[in-house]
């Protein structure tokens, strides 16, 4: 009877508890999510909230299953749950053990090595080390179930993705339509933001990021408890992604400090301030991007173009070994005007593909239509707009400057060192809700030029 529940076995992590508890806690949580979307007096979490997290339940369903039965138990989601077993398996050998593996940084690598072998070294990677920590401290009151826990990190995302929903919701309240299904809908997103990856939880803490961090500055409500949520994201995305942070935070204080030149009532002060903001802004950025570079060695400009260089050579030889979805840039020069000639090649890797002849396995094919989607709308706003319109349209607006710069830095971040359109559709789902917003309200601000020249 044993073997039928949760065990340590090799290319399996669904068994019979996941079967018989994840409907129960589905309807749990359905139940608990409409209470409390009845009580809000905003009607938008009568119109999405519920169905928002239905849509991540049935994900988190879809993709265990997918990943158990049709990739046969592979992944590295399946990876970060085989060691949360491990884990709980030490905890019955030697609970002092398991406290240090669990409560402290894996820096004892011969510690490690003892009851992990060859697979020490994935532990003792410091992201990776954290994403099975947490797996295993939630294994704990969620009675060791894949399901619950993947229910657990999907949640956490949809708050993240929620938040951004209700920001730019509040900024916009006539395109909140269209915002929710950027923010909330966007199957790539609903897919990759569940099971136990790195992802979901990158993404629940960026877009908590975005809205606490917004909240904080220009409204000054509960300053404590936001403080103490923007600190815990930040810290989050610097352990397990610390270039989403060195994409995101630049972008970010352009968007702040351009917000504050809106509130400025004077139009002359504002023309005459605009170029000292712009100059300030740039500034501020590039200083935020060096300081946090400078918190992690693998971060520097040097190490990034090894590290690219490496992880490039590999992907793309595995991807052609394995008969695998890999992508090429050309030959790179490894130098600044080298990489600055990819560029564009790369921003368009991680925004419109794989182009629908290239998705050849059955996953990529929601990514390709997702990409052709996007490719479509932004060929439509530039032939209407025209480019020097189109780029006016971004430099007066706050929310679409910060929105572009974030996605084109992370695009090219991304792009550039995936060489696989199999993690690329992972990797870059932080992106792709600021990307479609931009785009939404782009459009928007175009055609309430035209009628005001109308």
């Amino acid at each position: 009877m044993e073997e039928w529940f949760t065990h340590l076995v090799p290319n399996k992590f669904l068994f019979l508890n996941d079967f018989l508890l994840a409907p129960i806690a589905f309807v749990i949580i359905v139940v608990l999510a409409k209470t409390y979307a009845n009580k809000q007096k905003d009607d938008a979490y009568k119109k999405y909230f519920v169905q928002g997290i239905i849509v991540r339940l049935f994900s988190s369903i879809v993709f265990a299953l997918l990943y158990q039965y049709y990739y046969n138990g592979g992944g590295d989601s399946s990876t970060f749950f085989t060691y949360s077993l491990r884990l709980r398996e030490i905890l019955g050998e030697n609970p002092n053990d398991f406290a240090k593996l669990v409560f402290h940084a894996p820096t004892d690598s011969f510690f490690v090595y003892k009851h992990f072998g060859l697979g020490s070294e994935f532990f003792l990677n410091e992201s990776t080390n954290l994403v099975i920590r947490i797996t295993v401290l939630l294994s704990l009151p969620l009675l060791n179930t894949y399901l619950l826990i993947s229910f657990f990190f999907a949640l956490f995302c949809y708050y993240g993705c929620w938040k951004i929903f209700r920001l730019f919701s509040q900024l916009y309240p006539h395109l909140e339509k269209e915002i929710a299904w950027a923010s909330l809908f966007i199957p790539s997103v609903c897919f990759w933001g569940t099971g136990i990856l790195k992802d979901p939880l990158c993404l629940g803490a960026l877009g908590t990021l975005t809205y606490h961090f917004y909240k904080l500055v220009f409204e000054k409500t509960k300053i404590i408890r936001r403080l103490i949520v923007v600190v815990f994201c930040f810290w989050l995305l610097m352990k397990l992604k610390v270039y989403i942070i060195l994409s995101f935070m630049p972008a970010y204080a352009f968007w702040i400090i351009f917000r504050f030149k809106e509130t400025i009532k004077s139009k002359f002060l504002k023309s005459v301030m605009s170029p000292l903001i712009f100059i300030v802004s740039i500034g501020i950025g590039a200083i935020i991007l060096i300081k946090i570079a400078a918190v992690s060695e693998r971060y520097n400009l040097e190490q990034l173009v090894r590290t690219a260089k490496d992880t490039q050579n590999w992907l793309l030889y595995s991807s052609m070994r394995q008969g695998g979805s890999g992508y090429s840039l050309g030959n790179i020069e490894f130098t600044p005007l080298g990489i600055l000639n990819v560029f564009p090649k790369a921003i368009n890797v991680a925004l419109f593909r794989p182009y629908l002849w290239e998705a050849n396995k059955p996953i990529l094919v929601p990514a390709a239509l997702e990409g052709l989607i996007s490719l479509y709308f932004t060929i439509r706003l530039l032939y209407k707009c025209g480019f020097i319109r189109f780029t006016k349209l971004i430099i007066i607006n706050p929310e679409i400057q910060f929105c572009m710069i974030f996605s084109i830095i992370f695009a090219f971040a991304v792009g550039f060192t995936s060489y696989n359109f199999g993690s690329l559709v992972r990797y870059k789902i932080p992106m792709m809700p600021f990307y479609f917003i931009a785009l939404i309200i782009l459009s928007d601000k175009d055609k309430t030029t035209a009628e005001d020249k109308a």
